[in-house]
């Protein structure tokens, strides 16, 4: 994959990620806020806990970190993938998202829809 379709890919993801933020604020009347950072989104929660999501251009992997735990996400025909068998990308986050906010934060899509 080209840098232009990696960061390509990571767009999509930033962009899944403040959608599914907008939907959860909405549903469950929250305020959870998302701010970019050069090649990071940080997504903080009402309390004060953050998941902190980054692109690794040399590696072409998608970090993702919060007190629950890291992991790093490679891109394959499913999606990205957790390398260490945690599943995908849209389903940890929503896991991590459902611990900080106490609310069931399902996903919704997946990343290669935005």
């Amino acid at each position: 994959m080209t840098e232009t379709e990696y960061l390509e890919k990571i767009e999509s993801a930033f962009a899944w990620i403040e959608a599914q933020v907008d939907g959860w604020n909405q549903s469950y009347d929250m305020v959870i806020e998302t701010g970019r950072h050069g090649p990071v989104l940080e997504t903080e929660f009402e309390s004060g806990q953050k998941i902190i999501t980054n692109a690794q251009a040399p590696t072409q992997q998608l970090w993702m970190a919060s007190q629950y735990g890291a992991h790093h996400f490679v891109l394959t025909t499913e999606g990205w993938l957790d390398t260490r068998g945690a599943g995908l990308f849209e389903q940890v986050f929503a896991s991590h998202a459902s611990r900080l906010a106490s609310v069931d934060c399902a996903p919704k899509g997946r990343t290669e829809d935005f």
